[in-house]
């Protein structure tokens, strides 16, 4: 399991000061992108050498609680299955 903290800016916030929902995916992506990097694989590189990316074919969330303007975040993020040309993370 790979974890990044991630800091919540008010950006990410709605008037209220908590966490606008689509923000939630892009700290995903974030975990996502920082996990496969830790892991040797670069998105820019592997794009400008291969032509090949990663694209996202299906988000499922559940929100269980709210985060609020300045809270620090922990997203895990794992890979549960690669397959012959996708894989689960």
């Amino acid at each position: 399991v790979h974890e990044l903290p991630v800091r919540v800016y008010y950006e990410d916030t709605d008037a209220g000061g908590i966490v606008y929902h689509a923000s939630y995916i892009r700290f995903a992506e974030r975990g996502r992108t920082e996990m496969l990097r830790d892991n040797g694989i670069d998105h820019a590189q592997m794009f400008k050498e291969t032509g090949a990316g990663f694209a996202v074919a299906s988000i499922k969330v559940d929100y269980r609680q709210p985060a609020r303007l300045d809270e620090l975040l922990t997203v895990r993020s794992w890979i549960s299955r690669i397959g012959g040309a996708s894989m689960d993370m």
